[in-house]
């Protein structure tokens, strides 16, 4: 009777030991620090086109613009006829612009966004980048999104290349 007893404590201790182990808030931040934080939220955006990086640009361009003059420092407008030709509105009092600048390239580029989110204190980027043909001539390779204002200025771009 007593071993009976005895047996039936350990089962109890060792049950309580592990179901502790699958504990959900044990389980919640296994799952956070599988997933790099539980805070990321998608962001909205719009791609902007018709613009050019101007040509006596050296530097690289700024990854998050806030103002049209810092804007109109780097970047021209690129319009040709047509409604589709005309540059993507911008009004900065209440949209901000983040670049990914490639630099200067003497290849096809398709570059194409997948995801905008925010995590914690920094806006992350993920991008596609698909190479394509050999050109006879240089071009700086860049993209630009329009996103709400009043987000980090701390932006990390992680880019898949094909």
């Amino acid at each position: 009777m007593c071993g009976y007893i005895r047996s039936i404590c350990f089962c109890l201790v060792l049950a309580g030991l592990l179901g502790g182990c699958n504990h959900p808030s044990i389980m919640a931040a296994k799952a956070s620090a599988r997933l790099g934080s539980q805070n990321a939220m998608p962001v909205s955006y719009q791609q902007a086109s018709n613009y050019f990086i101007k040509n006596t640009v050296t530097e690289s361009v700024p990854r998050h613009i806030t103002s049209a003059e810092v804007f109109a420092r780097y970047f021209s407008v690129a319009a040709t006829m047509g409604e589709a030709g005309k540059p993507t509105p911008i009004d900065f009092t209440t949209q901000d612009v983040l670049v990914f600048d490639v630099g200067i390239v003497q290849q096809q580029l398709d570059i194409r966004p997948l995801i905008l989110k925010l995590v914690q204190d920094r806006l992350v980027l993920n991008l596609r980048i698909r190479s394509g043909a050999e050109l006879g001539y240089q071009m700086r390779a860049f993209v630009l999104l329009i996103v709400p204002k009043g987000l980090p200025d701390r932006v990390e771009f992680n880019v898949q290349s094909d």
